[in-house]
């Protein structure tokens, strides 16, 4: 089957609602903090594509916005699901089954399923209640303040699948991201975690005819 090749530079990326940084700060003696002020679907921006029906696309672009890699993501989430209990770790698999966070879908997850902003109070709370204990979210904190230092600007290499459409998709890609700040005694950082699966056509679930996943490298 044909697979057409778009590549394009500068796109932008224009997050799902306007930022908000959270006020929250740790209570008590608590030395790291951790927040999330954006969580939903946002929406490369500058990405102008046309795929046609029963075809499969590859789009390849460089993003004008910093973000952890792919590969970072992997292994944050192969650290954080170390540390479940085997039936934690199952309720993490039928979640990423219905949730549009994809690989993202472990943190979406220990914060109650997303949403607009989530405290330090909440999320350490919230991974207390998965069986966290003090220990394991301090090592993942750090693990996160590592990826975190490490953002640069990325690329995306994507696959649109229109082959099962008798209609072109174009225009806009549609894709999860995570971000917010995080705090531990070895520093401070911004992050941000976009999805390695995508919508094509248009924003899900009344658009995006086409799904698309792929692969985000660091510049």
């Amino acid at each position: 089957m044909e697979t057409i090749q778009i590549t394009q530079t500068e796109v932008g990326f224009k997050d799902p609602f306007e930022r908000v940084i959270s006020t929250s700060k740790a209570g008590g003696e608590s030395k790291e903090s951790y927040s999330i002020e954006v969580a939903g679907e946002g929406q490369l921006t500058g990405l102008s594509y046309t795929v046609p029906p029963f075809t499969q696309g590859r789009i390849t672009a460089s993003l004008q916005v910093s973000a952890m890699s792919s590969q970072d993501v992997k292994n944050l989430n192969d650290l954080a699901m170390s540390m479940l209990s085997a039936s934690y770790k199952e309720e993490v698999k039928e979640y990423e089954k219905t949730s549009a966070s994809a690989n993202l879908s472990v943190w979406t997850w220990f914060f109650g399923g997303g949403g607009a902003s989530a405290s330090y109070e909440k999320t350490k709370e919230s991974m207390k209640s998965k069986g966290l204990t003090e220990a394991q979210i301090t090592t993942l904190m750090d693990a996160f303040l590592e990826k975190a230092k490490q953002m640069s600007t990325v690329n995306i290499d994507f696959y649109v699948n229109n082959s099962a459409n008798d209609f072109a998709v174009s225009g806009d890609l549609y894709l999860y991201t995570v971000s917010g700040t995080i705090k531990t005694e070895k520093g401070t950082a911004q992050y941000r975690m976009l999805a390695d699966q995508a919508s094509a056509g248009g924003p899900p679930p009344s658009g995006g005819g086409a799904p698309s996943s792929g692969t985000i490298k660091l510049n």
